[in-house]
């Protein structure tokens, strides 16, 4: 439902209803415009994007109108469509608060969409208004802008970031299973034989191991297989290096931060979960059962969508903070079964490392990936804005 204020231009929308689609999207796009208000249900398919380059747009676009202090990290190399490649971070009451919220979107690349679209909204229906002088919050979008903009999930070195927060000076932790099953993560070619061949042993592995096996075997991380799937790296991602410059420049003056890191791909079709590496039992676990209830799950209790991952984020970024409060969480939006995700990532991989044949549609298989991690659906996109939404603020109401 749009509501305005104005009676004049009421009267234009009712009479011409067909181009109250296109005023919404140019609300979107524009600064806040006094008098109007839109209803969140509207323009909630309007906050997601279909390119990096869109996505960017509406971010930067909608933290200025919100009066954000605006930072741009550029990355060295270009997007999909010769375009520049950014982190771009929002930051509203930095520094001086003592207690900041921080948003993050696209660690994973092509998972960004969602990530995107919730702090494009929370901007938008004015999240950094009335703020007390000690709260405040900081925005990053596009942690790893080269896999957004190609719809990679991993980075230009093909390292996925949420296993590159590791000690790369120590020895790397090995993945035997990942070892066992590389010529099937990353075969040498794609054919339906090799897809059989693979079904069949993951199936062996997952009857003679277990499922938790199997999946903590293919993707809590390796750092052996530098085309493979997983991969954690073996230096620090410019990513890496560019966020522990932005938490050094805003938060190591805060004594209370709260992270929400997004992405999309495991669980049931639109479903929330929050994802932690906090011990059940202890206070930091019970502070966040008590914002996100059931929703909240531990990897390493088995109670995850996820299993427990080499180098994460979520532990990287509490060790950057060391003399503060610190809560991390992965907010995930489930989108398709696990098996989907993987044949998507596998093909994709082999064709950004191999280049495929005549015979392959490369762009398809790149709008796959795309698809899996990004379904272009409204239920889908309403269910993560209302959920990402409501998830954000019960955080940022208990900073309060």
């Amino acid at each position: 439902m749009i509501k305005i204020r104005s009676g004049s231009l009421y009267s234009w929308l009712s009479n011409k209803r067909i181009y109250t689609f296109v005023i919404v999207i140019v609300l979107i796009m524009l600064p806040p415009i006094t008098g109007i208000q839109v209803s969140a249900e509207v323009l909630a398919s309007n906050f997601f994007s279909d390119t990096y380059h869109e996505a960017r747009t509406k971010f930067l676009t909608a933290a200025k109108a919100a009066g954000g202090n605006l930072e741009y990290y550029r990355h060295p190399l270009l997007g999909a469509d010769s375009e520049e490649l950014y982190i771009d971070v929002a930051t509203f009451n930095l520094p001086g608060a003592r207690s900041v919220l921080v948003l993050g979107s696209g660690t994973h690349g092509v998972e960004g969409f969602a990530g995107s679209a919730i702090q494009v909204g929370l901007l938008a229906e004015g999240i950094a208004k009335n703020l007390p002088s000690d709260v405040g919050l900081l925005f990053y979008h596009a942690l790893n802008p080269y896999g957004f903009s190609h719809l990679r999930r991993f980075n230009e070195d093909n390292i996925d970031l949420n296993r590159n927060f590791i000690d790369h000076d120590k020895p790397y932790p090995a993945n035997e299973g990942y070892d066992e099953l590389a010529w099937l993560i990353e075969p040498d070619s794609l054919s339906s034989w090799q897809d059989i061949k693979a079904k069949l042993v993951f199936a062996w592995y997952r009857l003679t191991k277990g499922k938790l096996w199997l999946q903590k075997a293919i993707s809590q991380g390796q750092y052996n297989h530098p085309e493979g799937l997983f991969f954690g790296g073996n230096k620090e991602a410019w990513s890496n290096n560019t966020l522990q410059k932005v938490v050094e420049r805003h938060l190591i003056a805060a004594s209370k931060v709260v992270l929400i890191d997004v992405h999309t791909g495991l669980g049931e079709y639109a479903a929330a979960e929050v994802i932690t590496e906090v011990r059940p039992g202890t206070p930091a676990h019970e502070r966040i059962l008590k914002w996100w209830g059931n929703r909240v799950k531990v990897p390493s209790a088995g109670e995850s969508v996820s299993p427990p991952v080499m180098g994460s984020l979520k532990s990287g970024f509490t060790r950057l903070l060391p003399h503060a409060d610190v809560t991390v969480v992965a907010l995930e939006f489930g989108t398709f079964p696990p098996p989907e995700a993987l044949w998507a990532l596998r093909a994709e991989n082999y064709v950004h490392h191999h280049g495929g044949d005549e015979q392959m549609d490369k762009q398809a298989i790149k709008y796959e990936l795309k698809r899996v991690f990004y379904p272009d659906k409204q239920e889908w996109k309403q269910a993560v804005w209302q959920q990402g939404r409501g998830i954000v603020l019960q955080a940022l109401e208990d900073m309060y």
